[in-house]
């Protein structure tokens, strides 16, 4: 049996968001399910106003990153226009397409007319097909598809399961443009043709596409491939997610400290559940042993952020993740020149306050109160008198600790807590704002570690009770 071919064709006329990103995780996983199967990244670049080099090579980057791999040579195509505009020939000498020269004024008026119910058909044009004289023209048309009035276009969708639209539904849509560039709604179809595509994951807002393209196969007797229309995200306002709603695309949340573990995890339970797992935690090796695409719900998901900072904090945490922190800090401005001052002492901090983040940028203004060498405080609030009675023989304990090691100084703390018959937030919390001019954080054994005993020597002496 011939494997699967699939393909995954974003425009890089901005960088992948985070909605892409989930379709073409969908069409690897996919495609890592079934033998022999294929994904094929296509770079759809005809928009040339608005397409970059640098959006192209984030996109392959972003998929890169999140450990999606593809069959081929990212198809250009941009590269292909000759091949579309030959096909569109071909449609317009077997009489499935004709030539429209209406004015934008024209066809305002006949979607006006569409639009109030004046006329049944969506049909656009409806004076050139039959005029011989602009059929005859060489230049100055577009070229339409013809599409039949009466019957209707059935599609048995693997999500959406099955839909039907009339014909009379489906407007004329146009293969070239006046300037003699193809469409892509042209481009597309002969794009995946060409690549042997047999099987297209795609978004739900190209649904209505099928019912267009379906006819471009029709006329040209190529084999339709199946489809499966994946429901859009939304923000948790409903609405489609958009910048509005935050970071949207992969470089703003590599930016930020996500991790693609997370990403992923959290992309791919839009929608879908493992069966027989409670918890929701699931990396991609095992999404593909249970990932079933017919599974998939029809309806819209919400994308949470606050989703996302949970399975972070989860993969941030673990230590075989380590070396994703390092890399991250080397890659970031601020961090790099704390790395390279002193990276025991940033990866100290970081192990002390991941439980407390979600992303790694929340440790730079974290590491910035480690790393300054203009450290000052001010007290607003008066401490107890019971700590100010013991400050000075506190600072004495750490001045004479010699053994800076984690289990030593915990264990002269809870000593000297004992000694003086005073419980440990009357000590702690003042200690810990003294040190890093915060209540609250990591143990005060953790800070005196991150810190050092100079440097929390220094600190603490600064405060004059």
């Amino acid at each position: 049996m011939t494997g699967y071919i699939t393909r995954f064709a974003p425009s890089p006329t901005g960088n992948l968001h985070i909605g892409s990103a989930r379709t073409a995780l969908i069409n690897f996983i996919f495609k890592s399910q079934h033998p022999d199967s294929k994904l094929f990244l296509r770079i759809e670049d005809t928009d040339k106003k608005r397409s970059t080099e640098e959006f192209k090579n984030n996109i392959i980057s972003g998929l890169k990153w999140l450990g999606i791999k593809w069959d081929n040579d990212p198809q250009i195509q941009s590269l292909n226009i000759n091949r579309h505009l030959s096909i569109a020939n071909n449609l317009l000498n077997n009489n499935n397409a004709y030539k429209c020269i209406c004015t934008e004024d024209e066809l305002i008026n006949r979607r006006k007319k569409i639009n109030i119910g004046e006329v049944n058909s969506k049909k656009i044009c409806n004076s050139c097909e039959k005029n011989k004289e602009i059929q005859s023209l060489e230049s100055g048309f577009v070229i339409r598809i013809k599409i039949p009035t009466d019957g209707s276009e059935i599609l048995e969708d693997v999500i959406q399961g099955k839909v039907e639209v009339k014909n009379n539904e489906i407007d004329d849509f146009v293969l070239v443009r006046k300037d003699n560039t193809p469409t892509y709604m042209l481009s597309v179809v002969v794009d995946d043709h060409d690549l042997g595509v047999n099987y297209i994951i795609r978004g739900d807002d190209h649904l209505n596409n099928y019912f267009r393209q379906k006819f471009i196969y029709k006329y040209m007797n190529w084999k339709v491939p199946q489809y499966a229309h994946i429901p859009l995200i939304h923000g948790e306002d409903g609405t489609k997610l958009s910048k509005r709603h935050g970071a949207v695309n992969l470089i703003d949340l590599r930016k930020k400290g996500y991790l693609a573990d997370s990403i992923i995890n959290n992309l791919i339970l839009l929608g879908w559940s493992p069966k027989n797992q409670d918890d929701e935690i699931i990396q991609l090796q095992n999404i593909i042993s249970k990932f079933e695409i017919h599974s998939l719900s029809k309806s819209a998901s919400i994308f949470s952020y606050k989703k996302l900072d949970y399975f972070n904090n989860y993969y941030l945490r673990l230590e075989s993740n380590l070396h994703l922190f390092k890399d991250y800090c080397l890659s970031n401005i601020v961090l790099s020149k704390f790395f390279k001052l002193d990276n025991q002492k940033l990866i100290r901090l970081f192990n002390s306050y991941k439980k407390e983040i979600s992303t790694y940028s929340q440790i730079i203004s974290i590491a910035e109160i480690y790393f300054t060498n203009n450290f000052s405080n001010t007290v607003d609030e008066n401490f107890e008198d019971d700590f100010n009675k013991c400050f000075n023989d506190f600072l004495k304990l750490i001045n004479n600790i010699n053994n800076w090691e984690y289990d030593y100084i915990n264990l002269e703390i809870k000593e000297f807590i004992k000694k003086n018959n005073i419980k440990f937030p009357v000590l702690g919390k003042p200690v810990r704002y003294l040190l890093t001019n915060s209540f609250n954080g990591p143990s005060i054994t953790d800070i005196f570690m991150i810190l050092g005993k100079d440097q929390s020597l220094e600190r603490l002496k600064r405060y004059k009770n």
